[in-house]
């Protein structure tokens, strides 16, 4: 086994990430070639490897900038302290962060070879990643959102990082032979609520899913600023790039799903999706329509769906908005933030450690509510 270091997603080939096991729409060859060709700041990427014989044994793209969004889930005290002494300093004051994940995932993992020693593979991998963030002169490094069925967990708790909860993420099953079968899973409220939402199809508004939306995202990309300046926890915003780069991508597949009034649109999801796994990702609404409360709903019913159409087994939902995703039959699943701190100085690490606390208790409020709401 060795550990290599890349500058591309496409120096390592679609072909040799193919058969790792993971999260196959979040770390996918397509979309982290979106998220490389359409990094904002100064935000650069690096893929750390295991290799041996020539085949892949793990990876894990490290981005590394300053203006990575890692204070969004922090107390609002956080946020303000730290937006100041950038606005006083400038960048010159700001944290050089190195995020390892997918930046988009709310589902991470680090993907790994079937056939190989993962805890050997994993273990030599966060050494690569180490060395990596020591020469770059990071201050603090995440791994970010590692699922609670990540199979590298245990190595990487044995890692010396201080381990957090992080928002929990939401799956729904999408097994089903039908949308009447799938709407009859639901609770008795949650039926009520599908088959009101659904029947505002046609009534209220159409709806319709665009394969070839690359030309579009001029008109969408502001309802999805919007939702994102709307938010509560501002995670990482995608640049309209992204969207354009994902249309292009073969694997995974990926639509932009409407909801229009007229000629208007009112709303927009944008679905990643492989036979396996549907993930609901960005979604975009115009608040200044009368409607705007019932397209949430709406939207998310008629995605589900539509995994439940194609077959797909299992779709997420994303994490925050927890209510209403449990009773469209959402399940919260467990995810872990891990931190480690690289010679901060004076930039001393407590009242980060303080702060992810929090996060940490946040999480699990979150959870406890999502489970009253079933």
């Amino acid at each position: 086994m060795r550990c290599a270091v890349y500058q591309s997603i496409d120096d390592i080939g679609a072909d040799r990430i193919a058969p790792l096991q993971g999260s196959p729409v979040d770390f996918s060859h397509g979309v982290l070639r979106a998220l490389e060709r359409s990094l904002w700041g100064d935000l650069e990427v690096r893929y750390v490897c295991v290799e041996e014989n020539g085949a892949l044994l793990t990876f894990v793209p490290v981005n590394i900038g300053t203006n990575v969004a890692f204070t969004a889930a922090m107390p609002r005290i956080v946020q303000v302290g730290y937006a100041a002494l950038l606005e006083h300093f400038g960048l010159a004051a700001a944290y050089k962060i190195a995020v390892v994940g997918s930046l988009i995932s709310d589902r991470g993992f680090i993907p790994l070879h079937p056939e190989c020693d993962q805890k050997a593979a994993v273990e030599l991998l966060l050494q690569g990643i180490d060395e990596l963030a020591r020469t770059e002169k990071v201050h603090i490094c995440f791994l970010k959102d590692l699922h609670q069925d990540c199979s590298a967990l245990t190595s990487v708790r044995a890692a010396g990082f201080v381990e957090c909860y992080s928002l929990p993420t939401v799956r729904v099953d999408t097994n089903f032979g039908s949308a009447q079968e799938y709407i009859g899973s639901l609770t008795q409220n949650g039926r009520s609520h599908a088959r009101r939402t659904l029947r505002k199809i046609g009534q209220n508004f159409t709806l319709r899913a665009v394969q070839d939306y690359a030309s579009m995202i001029p008109d969408v990309y502001p309802l999805f600023r919007a939702t994102y300046l709307k938010a509560q926890f501002k995670l990482e915003e995608l640049p309209p790039g992204f969207f354009v780069e994902c249309s292009r991508a073969l694997v995974p597949s990926s639509e932009l799903v409407l909801c229009e009034k007229g000629s208007h649109i009112i709303g927009a999801y944008f679905v990643l999706y492989t036979a396996q796994q549907q993930l609901n990702k960005r979604i975009g609404i115009d608040y200044s329509d009368a409607d705007s409360a019932a397209v949430y709903n709406v939207l998310n019913y008629y995605c589900l769906i539509r995994a439940v159409e194609r077959g797909i087994p299992i779709s997420y939902l994303g994490q925050t908005s927890y209510t209403p995703k449990v009773r469209m039959g959402g399940i919260l699943e467990n995810q872990f933030l891990f931190i480690k701190g690289y010679d901060l100085g004076v930039r001393a690490s407590l009242p980060l450690q303080k702060a992810w606390m929090w996060r940490y208790r946040a999480a699990r409020v979150y959870k406890q509510m999502a489970g009253k709401a079933a």
